[in-house]
This record gives structure tokens, C-alpha cells and sequence, in this order.
């Protein structure tokens, strides 16, 4: 069905999104293959297009995606032209003029644009493969724009809800063990994990760091601390989380008992239009409500045990809000 999707321009400011999309009656045609190509092709489009991979997994029927889109304002004239050469795959062409210029920036900077691409390129390279032909893509991709600051856990908490896929499902007992996910990737020194050391500074405040990759070490590891279920500690930068990290960080996979499984399996994420704060999903409902055209009351909503983290999703009229 289609369905409404909130989306910024970022012309100053980063912008992060939720990317969902399922095969086609739920078929389980991602193998090991299909897989290791959609890896090859989502990071290889950072060249042509303007994103950055904070997260993904690649299940046997599905995947998701944690994207960044960067502002526009950080691009100039020069890596532009490269990008767009790229692009049209001709080292010599050039822009006819400033408002070509300006539709392909804005186009490159387009989530829409920027997934369309990526599953446009798979599906052909599937069709070609298997000889087949026609959508192996159920729907358009669901996407849900994501508040990342240190007013909000929203970022831990859809990465959390990446990297336990596979656990969920019963492939491994630890993230780390999987293949086709950010978080093995991450630990594996693989093509994620540029932007950690800006987490570090919003959600490890307090924790003393010397340099990138120490900022990206303690990054990672308050993320294990909160995969693991320290939902209890509101912030990661708490003194009691620090001691854990500092005493318990080595536990076995064996160990792991991944506690907050059912909590990360509920689709508040992939059947909403934003996460995050209470004040960040109001200020998006009360930008886009009118250019939207809801036919439902739309509100902020939120459930026990989520750290005030909230989602906007349809309300059917009548009923009380979340």
C-alpha cells in the first residue's frame, strides 16, 4: 500500500533515516550471494550519491538500513561535478547549467532517490542472475526519519533493533557472528563506523577518550552495554555504565542473555514516520501535518520501558493517544 513518508531537504543539518523493505511474499531469496551483493552495491553508491551508512543487515527476506544524509551545504562545486561524473559514468561531462547543478544536489541528497537507486541496481543484477524478470520488492521501502542527539536514546535503540535481527531469528547468539550486519562490520574495522566518534561525544560524555579510534572503541562498547539490556540506565554516559564497561564488557556470547529481544521486536520502528524525543516528534508533526493531508489523527506515541523515546503513527480518531 502506499503510504505518506516524512522527509527533510538537510540543506544545513544532517538528517538520519530508518530504511525497511521485505521481498515479495516473503520469500527467503537473500543468500549468501545476494547478500554479499547488496553489501557491494549500498557501499559503492557513496561515491555517486551523497550518504553515509551508520548501520544495516541483510536477512534472508528483507533488510534494513540506518542512513545519514549529509548536509547539503557541506558539498562544493568541485565534489560535486566528481560525484555527478560518476554518476553518468563520463570523466568529461559537465553541467549545462546552475539549475541541473542544482537538481542533481538536491537529488543525490534525497533518501527516495538514494534507496530507489540502490534497489533499482540490485534488481537488475538479480534478474540478470537468476533470469528472471518483473518486482521482487513487495512494496516501496518503509522509512522512518530518526532524532539523533543527546536528548534521545533513539540511535542506540534503532541500532540495537538492527544488529539483533539475526539473533531474534535464531542465526547466531551474538551480532558479532554475524556476517551480513553493521555491527560485526563495525568490529571488524569493515565500511561503517565513520561517524562513532561523534556518538561518542553525544551519548559518551564523561568517558575520557585520546583520539578517533578511542572515541570509536568507547562508542562501541556503551552500545554492547545497552544491546545487553541496560534499560535501567537512562544514559550512557552514566557512572554505573562506565563500571560496568570497565568490569563485566568481556562476557562471553554464551553469556549474553540479549533481555530486551521482545522490546526491540516491536514494530514501533518500521510501521511509523519519526523516532525520537517527545519534543523532536511534535516538531515534525507540526511541520508536515498540513502538507501531508492525514486523514487520521496523528500523535506522539510512545510504550513502557522505551527511555522516552516516541514515534508518530497513525491514530484512528476516538482513540486515546499513546
Amino acid at each position: 500500500m502506499i503510504h505518506n513518508r516524512i522527509k527533510e531537504k538537510c540543506a544545513d543539518q544532517a538528517v538520519y533515516y530508518l530504511v525497511t523493505n521485505r521481498i515479495a511474499g516473503g520469500r527467503m531469496l537473500f543468500k549468501d550471494r545476494e547478500k554479499y551483493k547488496l553489501k557491494e552495491l549500498l557501499f559503492a553508491g557513496r561515491a555517486k550519491l551523497s550518504y553515509e551508512v551508520i548501520d544495516y543487515v541483510f536477512m534472508g527476506n528483507h533488510f534494513h538500513l540506518f542512513i545519514k544524509i549529509p548536509p547539503m551545504s557541506h558539498m562544493d562545486d568541485v565534489e560535486l561535478l566528481a560525484r555527478y561524473r560518476l554518476y553518468k559514468n563520463n570523466d568529461e561531462v559537465n553541467f549545462i547549467n546552475s539549475k541541473q547543478k542544482d537538481d542533481f544536489k538536491e537529488k543525490i541528497h534525497d533518501i527516495s532517490f538514494v534507496i530507489g537507486n540502490f534497489e533499482q541496481r540490485f534488481v537488475q543484477w538479480f534478474n540478470r542472475v537468476h533470469n528472471s524478470w518483473g518486482r521482487l520488492f513487495g512494496q516501496r521501502f518503509d522509512s522512518e526519519m530518526v532524532e539523533v542527539s543527546h536528548q534521545s536514546d533513539s540511535l542506540l535503540r534503532v541500532m540495537a533493533y538492527i544488529s539483533l535481527n539475526p539473533v531474534r531469528a535464531g542465526i547466531v547468539t551474538d551480532p558479532k557472528d554475524f556476517f551480513f550486519c553493521g555491527y560485526a562490520d563495525r568490529l571488524a574495522g569493515g565500511g561503517v563506523g565513520n561517524c562513532d566518534n561523534d556518538f561518542f561525544d553525544l551519548f559518551c560524555r564523561n568517558i575520557v577518550a585520546v583520539g578517533i579510534k578511542d572515541k570509536q572503541k568507547h562508542f562501541r562498547e556503551v552500545f554492547r552495554a545497552y544491546m545487553l539490556g541496560l534499560r535501567r540506565y537512562k544514559n550512557a554516559d552514566s557512572k554505573t555504565v562506565r563500571e560496568y564497561l570497565r568490569t563485566e564488557s568481556n562476557l562471553s556470547a554464551e553469556a549474553l542473555q540479549w533481555d530486551d529481544l521482545f522490546i526491540h521486536k516491536c514494530r514501533f520502528f518500521t510501521k511509523c514516520l519519526v523516532i525520537g524525543s517527545e519534543a523532536f516528534v511534535r516538531e515534525k508533526l507540526a511541520k508536515f501535518s498540513d502538507k501531508m493531508k492525514w486523514k487520521r489523527i496523528h500523535k506522539p506515541y510512545t510504550e513502557d520501558d522505551w527511555n522516552d523515546i516516541y514515534s508518530l503513527k497513525p491514530r484512528r480518531r476516538g482513540n486515546p493517544a499513546g
